[in-house]
């Protein structure tokens, strides 16, 4: 039977299905070339990305061409369409709750995904996404900023600032904040909404 937190989810996904062409549209050319420098920093030469919730496959594109060897993940079945088109690789169906790598992927890139997890669940997916991890690899994160939930045009958002998503990570041994900084939605009609980007570091 499903739970509270796998319907809200579920609509969310829902979202993505129904209006994929338009999303990818939306979101296929925005430039994120300064945060995959953040990102890149700390990945090794031909490392494995894991790229979680890649919506139009933008930036598993980016990691493709320059040499790294990328899983892509998303849990709409319409963008699994659009990316892999895009890549020319095969995105994987999978629902990020349901992630079970483990000690595979030198860097985690979760760029506007893990924002849809219901809030309760958060450090229950960072422990998973930590396994995947190896050591020393990096996961990056981005979120919505402030503290609170919200659903807008049929999609949940679990929002974080610097001292709510703290004191989630606070909890989890193996992650540590290397870097975090916020930054204007790069959309045109969205200048306004803020954003927390957050890198954490896998320390054993």
């Amino acid at each position: 039977m499903a739970t509270q937190f796998s319907m809200k989810i579920d609509k969310t996904i829902n979202y993505y299905n129904e209006n994929a062409e338009t999303f990818y549209q939306n979101t296929v050319d925005i430039d994120l070339e300064p945060f995959y420098e953040k990102f890149l920093r700390y990945i090794p030469d031909k490392g494995r990305i894991l790229d979680v919730g890649c919506g139009s496959g933008r930036d598993s594109l980016y990691f493709i061409n320059n040499g790294y060897d990328v899983t892509s993940i998303d849990a709409s079945e319409e963008m699994v369409k659009l990316s892999s088109a895009l890549t020319g690789q095969s995105t994987i169906h999978l629902r990020i709750e349901d992630i079970d790598y483990q000690n595979k992927f030198n860097g985690i890139w979760a760029c506007a995904s893990l924002l849809h997890i219901e809030k309760i669940l958060t450090e229950k997916v960072l422990i998973s996404l930590g396994n995947a991890l190896k050591k020393n690899g990096v996961l990056y994160a981005s979120y919505k900023y402030g503290a609170n939930t919200s659903i807008l045009e049929g999609r949940y958002y679990n929002n974080f600032d610097e001292s709510s998503f703290g004191a989630v990570i606070g909890n989890i041994e193996k992650l540590d904040i290397v870097n975090q900084w916020t930054t204007d939605d790069l959309r045109p009609d969205r200048e306004n909404e803020k954003w927390l980007n957050v890198l954490l570091k896998k320390s054993i």
